[in-house]
């Protein structure tokens, strides 16, 4: 079931920061809170927002399960959440009551949402509707046709290797307020604008890995010229009704309806959660979507990040000399997925700097995940 509000996104308030959002309770405020509630509302805060929804109101609840050890590390005051299973058997479960975060909590999954773009994109891969990640977006998109991802090749904008966005991550927050609808482009939000703003290709595409806001809406402007759908149906037909039949999805959208594809993606905890499990039971069972995650793996590229490299929208970490795909989001979220024992660990915060150390600091997420995902 869709239902879609598509009023006008204002004011900058609510706009995607480039760096730090500066403490855990603005991160509250303006990215984890108005989310429980902006589906039904149509707003965030006391602004108007363009939000699809899929799905019914979600039902499965879990309990917590609460382990020493983990809560050593877990039982944090920025911790919002977190989910550990093994062989689809849960082993630790957290939730932060004193946020009122429980399993049926609609989450916001920051940039983690760019890994289910990316899935969408590899079910139409697998679909046929797309014949080669080696072939470029203007071949499906008339939309991207004489803008520089023209002749960028699905692959090289999957990997943010496109060669168009400025490095540094120059231009994020003002190409999110366009795709948003903020600030000076309030009531004129459009994903095909904010990747427009982008007049010529910087470097050869290919050559350097460089994550930005852009090449995930270009992904969206494509899967919405290939099906006419928007990408978060797209997500939610091929991808989420897939794990999650019973639960419900929400995504932004612009003006067109087109997805707001770098972030926005809202589900509860129980089913990103599932979205992991779900990925390592396709790579395990050898499907031509499960095959598409591995090969985002193995051909994972180079990033700024020491040690870790960069697959189909989504990150790949190393545990024990082990390419884990893991999905990383603003403020301390993270979804890793240990391929050789087939365990899962959600993370969801309201800042990284645990008492454990910093999520993204060298070497810390990995030191966490060899422990707790051995």
């Amino acid at each position: 079931m869709l239902r879609a509000i598509l009023l006008s996104i204002a004011l900058p308030l609510f706009s995607v920061p480039t760096h730090a959002d500066h403490g855990p309770e603005k991160m509250w405020k303006r990215q984890i809170k108005p989310y429980f509630t902006a589906h039904r509302t149509g707003k965030v805060g006391p602004f108007d927002v363009a939000i699809q929804s899929f799905g019914n109101e979600p039902t499965v609840a879990i309990p917590e399960i609460r382990v020493a050890n983990f809560d050593r590390i877990f039982n944090d005051k920025v911790n919002l959440a977190t989910i550990i299973s093994k062989n689809d058997d849960y082993v630790y479960v957290r939730f932060n009551a004193k946020r009122g975060i429980d399993a049926l909590t609609p989450i916001q999954g920051m940039s983690m949402s760019k890994t289910a773009l990316g899935a969408a994109v590899g079910s139409l891969f697998c679909a046929g509707d797309i014949k080669s990640l080696d072939e470029t977006m203007g071949q499906y998109s008339v939309s991207l046709q004489g803008t520089p991802y023209d002749k960028a090749t699905i692959r090289n904008v999957l990997q943010m290797n496109s060669g168009v966005t400025p490095l540094n991550r120059k231009d994020v927050r003002l190409v999110s307020r366009m795709a948003m609808g903020m600030g000076k482009f309030a009531g004129k939000a459009s994903v095909l604008s904010a990747v427009q703003h982008f007049g010529k290709s910087l470097r050869d595409q290919g050559s350097k890995h460089n994550y930005h806001a852009a090449d995930s809406f270009a992904l969206s402007v494509l899967i919405s010229d290939v099906t006419g759908k928007s990408a978060s149906q797209i997500f939610y037909e091929n991808v989420f009704s897939r794990f999650a039949s019973e639960s419900q999805m929400h995504w932004a959208a612009d003006n067109d309806g087109r997805t707001v594809s770098q972030a926005r993606l809202v589900m509860t905890p129980v089913s990103w959660h599932e979205f992991g499990q779900f990925i390592l039971k396709e790579i395990s069972d050898e499907t031509c979507l499960g095959n598409y995650f591995a090969d985002g793996i193995n051909r994972a590229v180079p990033t700024h990040r020491e040690g870790v490299t960069y697959g189909y929208q989504f990150w790949v970490y190393v545990l024990d000399n082990e390419p884990v795909l893991t999905m990383t989001g603003h403020g301390g979220f993270f979804n890793m997925l240990r391929r050789s024992n087939q365990s899962v660990m959600s993370v969801f915060s309201v800042d990284p700097e645990y008492q454990a150390g910093n999520l993204f600091g060298k070497g810390v997420l990995a030191n966490i995940g060899e422990r707790v995902l051995e």
